[in-house]
């Protein structure tokens, strides 16, 4: 019978060889992938796809500060906009659909999104205007073009090994 006393030993020694083991797998990405592959998607922030397209752009640092001080003066809108959706989102799932309520709080949800997405066009369009040069502006369609052809290469790359079963299948039809 083990005793506590080779329990616990056993117990920290396991627990910190799995802290070394997680780390090790984090940092290899499947199949032959650059480092850092393991991220789906850009996550650029609150500027979305904006925030891909400016760091693909060589901003000078002049420009950068500009940009700084452009998102500085619409942090605070930002923020308001996150601590309303935010709130709603607990208020909505909170709150069944049945209750008189629910569609103020469907109406609000959908007003935040629209003034989040009018912020987000209008900081897109003054960075645009005022703080990108005509050469980098000419950049942005073939930056775009190149980002959705990695994007769709990765797609089929998936579906070639994934292979989906034909429509109508029993492998497709719902549970009885």
């Amino acid at each position: 019978m083990l005793k506590l006393r080779q329990i616990v030993p056993a117990l920290c020694l396991a627990g910190a060889l799995g802290g070394l083991a997680v780390p090790a797998f984090a940092q290899e990405p499947p199949d032959g992938a650059p480092p850092g592959a393991w991220h789906h998607g850009h996550h650029p922030g609150m500027l979305g796809p904006m925030g891909f397209l400016l760091h693909k752009l060589d901003l000078t640092d002049a420009q950068k500060s500009q940009i700084k001080s452009i998102l500085a003066s619409e942090k605070s809108q930002f923020q308001a906009l996150h601590t309303s959706a935010e709130a709603n989102h607990e208020a909505l799932a909170k709150t069944p659909p049945t209750d008189a309520s629910y569609e103020g709080l469907v109406q609000t949800a959908q007003s935040n999104a629209s003034e989040r997405v009018a912020l987000l066009a209008s900081t897109w369009k003054q960075i645009y205007a005022s703080v990108l040069t005509d050469q980098q502006r000419a950049q942005i369609p073939s930056i775009v073009a190149t980002a959705e052809a990695r994007r769709a290469a990765r797609i089929e790359q998936w579906k070639s090994r994934h292979p989906q079963a034909p429509a109508g299948s029993p492998a497709t039809a719902p549970n009885e």
